[in-house]
């Protein structure tokens, strides 16, 4: 029995398919994480998203991509024109998607490996159970009554730093901001969401530039600009973007090989 992290597959079934066959993956005996992103702006959504549903020891957190569809299913939002996920919203088990994405966590922490998988990162302001704890502030609205209240408020840029004096609406899309959009900050948490190339505009730096005092490792997505780089082995970036005609890549954790495979050809 083995464990993989897989990043971003944004609806990219084939190179998912073909990365799992290339890691001899075994559904069943080994287990399957996925850090964000599931669907969207790749080809097979649907597909995509019915496979992971069904799959045994599958794990996932929710990436901005996964939020958005939700905003776009439940409430008035308007698709944009990259969104490639009218496949899910035509599908005859909307329902049963819709729910079973509502109940997936923001971020996990796993004892066996000392892990902490996010889609886009935890700022060094943040621990990560203080990380946890606010993500589970959001999980607790998105499965309650208030998630369209939080999905018709999710959207923007502020604030763009977290304080424990921050309440509501507000509070629920900073903590959401942070851990599924996030990429440059400062050493006192203040985030910058407008770049998403790899060189850091002036007065930040990546998110994981900056000293933890754990040693666990973080496992994110969300960053294909940066090709797989970070700063240190602690942190483990697994978009190396598929969906932009690069690569899918899965971290086996048992023996950290990493496992890539090309984007076919047309994306």
């Amino acid at each position: 029995m083995s464990t993989y992290v897989v990043g971003d597959i944004q609806g990219c079934f084939q190179e998912l398919m073909a990365l799992l066959s290339e890691a001899q993956f075994v559904a069943g005996a080994d287990h399957l994480w996925i850090a964000g992103d599931l669907i969207n702006r790749g080809p097979d959504n649907l597909e995509t998203i019915n496979y992971i549903r069904q799959l045994p020891n599958c794990r996932m957190v929710l990436g901005n991509h996964d939020l958005h569809f939700l905003a776009v299913a439940l409430t008035d939002r308007t698709p944009s024109r990259s969104d490639t996920f009218q496949d899910v919203l035509e599908s005859p088990e909307l329902a049963e998607i819709i729910q079973w994405l509502r109940c997936q966590p923001l971020a996990f922490y796993n004892e066996e490996f000392d892990v902490f998988v996010v889609h886009a990162g935890i700022p060094s302001i943040w621990s990560i159970p203080e990380a946890l704890i606010y993500a589970s502030e959001v999980e607790a609205v998105l499965q309650g009554k208030e998630h369209l209240d939080f999905l018709s408020h999710m959207y923007g840029n502020d604030p763009d730093q977290f304080s424990n004096t921050l309440e509501g609406k507000v509070r629920w899309r900073t903590i959401a901001n942070t851990l599924t959009r996030l990429r440059f900050c400062d050493a006192v948490g203040k985030m910058e969401f407008n770049t998403k190339t790899a060189i850091a505009p002036s007065g930040f730096a990546p998110w994981f530039n900056f000293p933890r005092h754990e040693k666990s490792r973080i496992l994110f997505g969300h960053w294909a600009a940066i090709e797989g780089k970070t700063s240190s082995k602690q942190f483990v970036a697994l978009d190396t973007g598929c969906v932009w005609g690069r690569e899918l890549t899965a971290l086996r954790l048992d023996d950290n090989k990493l496992f890539s495979v090309s984007a076919s050809s047309g994306r």
